[in-house]
């Protein structure tokens, strides 16, 4: 029987331990990736009251999306959901419907989901785990073309209903000479170089006019006039990051983001003025009402309401403090709030009988 030295013995202790080592970095670089590839959301029976991040209304149907892959759907105005199985487990940012049948669901590992049955069953039709960037938000202008943007100005676009996609690279020209702009109080930009262009692109909306908006990182607002073949760069006053627009009747559009900061054009973004929220939360998004009033919601359980778009605001503050990603108006009223606390039904106080309050700079 052999003998070992207590050095002989350590050595031997030392090769072992980096033997296992490397095992387990190729079960962990190797496996498990391709385990993840292989995934299917869980069905969850706390999935209602996970991180969900987005939702619409699909006809009498209303669709949210969130972590792990989860889709809920309701078919009675949010008092009751159901899980619906996909092919991923990725974190769903975004979902979006051209009609009633027709929708996409994107998020994670750059993930795209296409549904033709209302949301109840979908297929993937794009992922990219390589890329590391992750979709924040899809956008389709019919049954063909859309666009899908999120992380580090990740861009695609589809002609054939999200079969095939193509990484664009996206690129905008200034719509204004370059103007000075104040951080507020965000120190933290102080020193920044030139951002270039793989800046988060955090959101795509349309006007009522036609025209498209794309908010993001580092006070970047971007604007298309023919349907997102080109871009132009805005100028808002602001170098924190935007998460969102809202498009007010005429040319008036509201961007939001950082630390409540909530910004006021009369003019698809030539002139800006900063408007005061009153709170310090995130703004992540905002929406405007049947009866014409407006509701952002945020972090902290923050909920604002304005009836002369966005001058003054009246806060709903929530009192779990949930951070509110998404809301929704249904068709009975209420409204839907998604976020940290999953999905639940608000009743906001009904309007004064006054009608809205309409803004000098509105006519």
């Amino acid at each position: 029987m052999a003998h070992f030295s207590s050095v002989e013995k350590v050595v031997v202790i030392l090769r072992i331990l980096v033997l296992i080592g490397v095992l387990l970095a190729v079960v962990a670089g190797v496996c498990l990736p391709v385990m993840t590839l292989a995934a299917e959301a869980e069905i969850a029976p706390l999935a209602v009251d996970s991180l969900l991040l987005d939702g619409q209304v699909a006809g009498e149907r209303i669709v949210v999306v969130g972590e792990r892959g989860h889709v809920l759907v309701s078919d009675d105005a949010g008092h009751n959901w159901a899980q619906r199985p996909v092919p991923t487990r990725a974190t769903l940012t975004s979902v979006f419907f051209v009609n009633d049948r027709l929708g996409w669901a994107a998020g994670h590992d750059a993930v795209i989901l296409r549904t033709t049955d209302g949301g109840e069953s979908w297929q993937l039709v794009y992922e990219d785990q390589a890329g590391e960037r992750p979709i924040l938000d899809i956008w389709f202008r019919d049954e063909n073309f859309g666009c899908a943007v999120g992380a580090y100005g990740l861009f695609l676009t589809t002609t054939d209903g999200g079969t095939t996609w193509q990484d664009q690279l996206f690129e905008a020209e200034d719509l204004t000479p370059a103007a000075s702009v104040d951080a507020g109080n965000d120190d933290w930009y102080e020193g920044e170089e030139d951002w270039g262009k793989d800046v988060h692109l955090n959101q795509i909306r349309q006007a009522a006019t036609g025209r498209l908006y794309i908010a993001g990182e580092a006070g970047n607002v971007y604007r298309s006039d023919d349907g997102g073949a080109t871009w132009l760069s805005l100028a808002p006053p602001y170098e924190g990051s935007l998460f969102g627009s809202l498009a007010l009747p005429g040319e008036s559009l509201l961007v939001y983001g950082l630390r409540g900061n909530l910004l006021f054009s009369p003019d698809a973004g030539l002139h800006w003025a900063a408007e005061a929220s009153g709170v310090v939360a995130t703004l992540n998004d905002a929406i405007r009402l049947r009866d014409g009033r407006i509701v952002l919601a945020g972090l902290a359980g923050t909920l604002l309401v304005s009836r002369d778009n966005g001058r003054t605001l009246t806060a709903y503050p929530q009192a779990d403090r949930a951070g509110l990603s998404r809301v929704l108006e249904i068709g009975d009223g209420a409204l839907l709030l998604i976020g940290t606390h999953g999905v639940r039904r608000f009743q906001l106080p009904a309007p004064l009988a006054l009608p809205p309050v309409q803004r000098e700079d509105d006519a």
